[in-house]
This record gives structure tokens, sequence and C-alpha cells, in this order.
């Protein structure tokens, strides 16, 4: 069979498996039951369950990144970009967890973690500078450094990610969320625009 069928047939397995029962659950046992498969044809692409495990959360992450990207270019405005970014890019909105809603123990939940600062925050990054750029372009957005915004958002996107994925008690979390994201959308001049007002209320 071709390398990358092969690698695909092994994924696809293994992310059946999984959705059938948990991450913890699945054995590489049970991936060449599955598919009839001898163990060097798993480790021929595969050197553990981890490595697979880990690849199809990249799997996921990338997709997220590729819905992200298409819905801040459909947006009407760069403010809607804007606020589709924290929505789409939180497990705890409208995000959709793919592998995660199977992972159970804690030191996977802090491997996807793991993967996700690896995989998705730079990219994502480049996307809300564009976001930041076409709202300053068109006078939605005041004119104002770029990097502090974005480091203002990867500090409450990563917060929002491992309180939702570890499920962590909130405490103070809520409060210095608000906090920062009326940083953000005050130092844009977008603070009183009634859509994000309204986004406000609803974190």
């Amino acid at each position: 069979m071709d390398p990358q069928k092969r690698r695909g047939q092994i994924l696809g397995a293994a992310r059946s498996l999984i959705f059938s029962s948990t991450a913890e659950g699945v054995r590489v046992e049970d991936i060449l039951q599955e598919l009839s498969l001898s163990k060097g044809g798993f480790y021929h692409h595969f050197a553990s369950m981890e490595d697979v495990l880990a690849t199809l959360v990249t799997e996921d992450l990338a997709g997220l990144l590729d819905t992200l990207t298409r819905k801040a270019r459909e947006s009407r405005s760069a403010v809607e970009a804007l606020l589709c970014l924290f929505d789409f890019g939180s497990d705890e909105k409208e995000g959709e967890s793919g592998i995660l809603q199977a992972i159970e123990s804690r030191p996977l939940k802090l491997r996807y973690l793991e993967i996700l600062e690896l995989v998705l925050y730079d990219p994502l990054d480049e996307l809300l500078h564009s976001v930041l750029i076409r709202g300053m372009d068109s006078g939605d957005f005041a004119l104002v450094p770029v990097q502090g915004l974005a480091s203002i958002f990867r500090a409450v996107n990563r917060q929002l990610n491992r309180q939702a994925i570890l499920q962590e008690e909130v405490g103070e979390i809520p409060m210095v969320r608000q906090m920062a994201l009326r940083m953000l959308f005050r130092e844009l001049q977008i603070i009183h625009q009634p859509e994000v007002e309204e986004f406000l209320a609803s974190w």
C-alpha cells in the first residue's frame, strides 16, 4: 500500500477506536487487530500510540485553524473577525474539540496543551495580526502597536483553553479575563460598539 495511504488508514482506525472508547483505552495492538496489520507495518509510520495521538491532535488543530482563517476572511468587518477568533479559538465556546472529547486523564490533557502550544499559537498570532492590520487599514480599529495586542490575545486564549481542557477551578479567572478583553477592546477603541458589548456580556 502507498505509505501515505497506509498512514492515513492507521490514523483513521485509531480515531475510530478512540471515539468508541477513550484515548487512554486504545493500544497499538488494538489498531493492529483492527487493520490486520503487522507491528512492523505500524512502527514504520509511528513510534508509539502517543505519536499517533499527537498526530490526531495536530490534525484537529489544523482543522480548527482552517476554520478560523475562513471565518475571519468571510467576516463582514474586522470587528466581527476579531470576535470570531475568540469564539472559535476556544474550546470553551464554539470550537470543535475533536479527539479532545475522548481524552480523560490529566497527563494526556496536559500533552494536548503542549501540542496546542507548539502547533496553534504562532499561526493564530499571524491570523490575529492580519485581522488587526485589516481593521487599522479600514479605520475599524485605532492605530496602536500590534505586538502588544497580540500578547494580550494570546494570554487570554491560553487561559481560556487551559481552563476548558483541564476543567480547573476558575477562581478569579473570569474577572481577569474580562479585564484583559476590555483592555484589548479599549486599546482598539471598539469597546462601546454594540456587538462588542454583547460579546463581553457573553463571556
